[in-house]
């Protein structure tokens, strides 16, 4: 399972997307707080899989975080409930362009808000715990580097 900084792989999903345009309206979003108060974002998309992105706002504009693939591309109708409940809301994300530097990597949408991401969890395969604990380290560190975890001043 690799983990890779957001804009390669929300790189890796417009590409997606945009391949199949008559199925663009079955992707979905939930976001919602791990029990560490980090921001999860999961991506579910057809022929795509789901992906869990690890995120915290750098500022109103740019996301810091990773992000890796958690299930493969069927997923099973329990997983498509959960990730079908929630609150409705709009997301956005920008992160930049993981190899040209004048240029930046845009989604928006609606998604998803649960307050809780535990039922989800649950189903995902074994293997995400390992994935949990890589994506809590990278972003720690990205907190580090940009100076998030530092007081107010």
């Amino acid at each position: 399972m690799s983990v890779r900084p957001i804009s390669e792989v929300m790189e890796e999903m417009l590409r997606r997307y945009r391949q199949k345009p008559n199925l663009q309206d079955k992707w979905r979003f939930l976001a919602g707080c791990d029990d560490h108060g980090y921001s999860d974002f999961f991506v579910y998309g057809p022929s795509f899989g789901i992906w869990q992105i690890k995120g915290e706002l750098r500022n109103p504009y740019e996301l810091i975080g990773a992000g890796t693939k958690v299930a493969p591309r069927k997923i099973d109708d329990e997983i498509r409930e959960i990730l079908e409940q929630g609150t409705p809301m709009p997301f956005g994300f920008l992160s930049p362009h993981p190899r040209m530097r004048d240029r930046v990597i845009v989604a928006s949408g609606i998604g998803r808000y649960q307050n809780t991401m535990d039922e989800l969890r649950s189903v995902l395969p074994g293997r995400h715990h390992f994935a949990e604990r890589e994506l809590r380290r990278r972003l720690d560190e990205l907190r580090r580097k940009f100076g998030l975890d530092a007081a107010y001043r």
